[in-house]
């Protein structure tokens, strides 16, 4: 079993802060020194914007202010308030309702049913109630259905966690490979720049031509080309980075490199349908589509219980008081309406232009709190709605359920496929990287050698400045493949990782 371990080099000089500290006494008075610790504190920048940042800080930041996961999160609570409400299905459901008004003209009181040509106020008091008793098992389907969309739901934040932890990891180690980057092409400009001053000498003393020193003096402004390109490529990384942390990009900002990164034959000896297989059981995308399934059976339940009876259970009560509710004030007026009165029959208001020999009859409206009280009525109904023929929207309903079962199966076979997949590719892409990884490193070593032989042909006058080049250049060609190699090694194997439940942890 090979084991290969690559030492990541110092990120920065700002990563890496020194102190000197003296032992000695204060520099001055004691007074002098407490004022400049204030000094320091107050106008020294935020801690967090100098330290650079770990993977774990750029995934956690990400995960609590990107705007796509928060806007998932709201679809989740949404999915919650929904199975609340689901619940809340169960309970009656109370209604009142409360209206006054005057009327002018012709009109039929509501209370005393008398044609009324005067101005008539009145009030009205209403409340229901209703109660669902049975409605084909809707209800409790409903709640299953919700239950199961919550979920799924939940399980969609989760993947969608998941692809950005994967995007941030990617771009993070984006940057780690662009910095290597930089230091190779560094490297080269500055063994170019070297060997065209040893060219330098060699010209002046006559050993090589003039010619010569012009070609190594291209390669050594191709050489600065490059390390200005991998300066660029570094730069777009940080910016690619710090827009998926939603961060301000003129703001300080770096990374914190790991101090290795481990390649490693063991990590890729694992059988990929062992991988897959316990994927499978944890992997948020795929549990999501599962509970898909079982929100379309819910919903192929609730559409076959709209084909039930309905029972439900109404109440309702209501009062109200008019001003065409009136009673004789004196006993001795109008035999016949006395008799009403005595009835407790309503009485209209007497003509005005009506003149007789008998006394005028006294009335007077019985007073709004006794009208509410005696004018009150309650009403107890059960309700019995029996479906027989409705358009055949409910059959239409109920297939068109089973259409979405089925489609709901299919999602699920797709997103298991789909995982198996990546899972596959991730483990045959990390294979082909180790091995591509040895091949390079050997190739590298071997590369090293020859030009190192080069160099020293070229100074004794053996190996012309092509031969040199060349060499150069399949040294530049092998390191920059064997980095390579070895940042897509550690990002497929830490999918597979990943996908296990492991974590993205370099």
């Amino acid at each position: 079993m090979a084991s290969i371990t690559v030492t990541m080099r110092p990120a920065n000089a700002l990563s890496h802060k020194t102190m000197n500290r003296n032992t000695g006494s204060f520099p001055g008075p004691f007074s002098q020194s407490l004022i400049l610790c204030f000094v320091l504190l107050i106008f020294s920048p935020p801690l967090s914007a100098q330290q650079p940042w770990t993977l774990q800080d750029c995934i956690d930041h990400a995960l609590q202010h990107n705007l796509d996961i928060r806007h998932q999160r709201l679809q989740s609570e949404r999915t919650g308030h929904d199975v609340y409400q689901s619940y809340a299905m169960v309970l009656p459901s109370f209604d009142a309702s409360s209206g006054a008004g005057l009327r002018f003209g012709r009109s039929v009181d509501e209370v005393t049913n008398e044609i009324f040509t005067e101005r008539l106020a009145s009030h009205r008091i209403h409340a229901d109630g209703s109660m669902r008793l049975f409605a084909g098992f809707q209800t409790i389907n409903n709640i299953r259905y919700n239950l199961s969309r919550q979920t799924a739901v939940r399980y969609d934040t989760r993947s969608m966690e998941n692809d950005l932890i994967l995007t941030i990891a990617n771009a993070f180690l984006q940057i780690l490979y662009f910095e290597d980057m930089v230091e190779v092409a560094r490297e080269q400009l500055e063994l170019s720049r070297q060997q065209v001053d040893k060219t330098r000498i060699l010209f002046e003393g006559g050993t090589v031509s003039r010619g010569n020193l012009l070609e190594m003096e291209a390669v050594a402004a191709e050489d600065e080309v490059r390390y200005t390109a991998a300066q660029n490529h570094l730069n777009l990384s940080y910016i690619e980075l710090t827009y998926l942390l939603e961060l301000d990009p003129e703001e300080p900002f770096s990374i914190a490199r790991p101090n290795t990164l481990d390649v490693e034959e063991s990590q890729v000896l694992q059988d990929p349908a062992v991988i897959a297989d316990r994927a499978m059981r944890i992997e948020p995308t795929v549990a999501a589509a599962r509970e898909r399934i079982t929100m379309a059976e819910r919903y192929v339940d609730i559409t076959r219980g709209r084909r039930w009876p309905g029972l439900s259970l109404n109440g309702g009560y209501q009062t109200a008081y008019s001003e065409a509710f009136t009673r004789v004030v004196n006993e001795g007026g109008g035999n016949g309406e006395a008799a009403m009165m005595a009835f407790g029959m309503p009485v209209r208001h007497p003509d005005p232009g009506h003149r007789d020999n008998q006394p005028e009859i006294i009335r007077e409206v019985i007073p709004y709190r006794e009208q509410i009280r005696d004018n009150y009525s309650f009403t107890v109904q059960f309700v019995l709605r029996v479906p027989i023929f409705n358009n055949w929207q409910v059959r239409n309903s109920i297939q068109q359920s089973r259409i979405d079962l089925e489609q709901a199966r299919l999602g699920y076979e797709r997103s298991r496929n789909n995982l198996g997949q990546v899972i596959h590719q991730a483990h045959a892409d990390a294979l082909a990287a180790y091995k591509e990884y040895m091949s390079y490193n050997k190739s590298l070593e071997a590369a090293r050698e020859s030009y190192a032989f080069s160099e020293q042909g070229f100074a004794l006058g053996l190996v012309s400045s092509l031969e040199l080049n060349e060499a150069k250049a399949r040294l530049n060609r092998a390191e920059v493949s064997a980095l390579q190699s070895v940042y897509e090694f550690v990002f497929k194997t830490k999918i597979l990782e990943f996908y296990q439940g492991e974590g993205f942890v370099l």
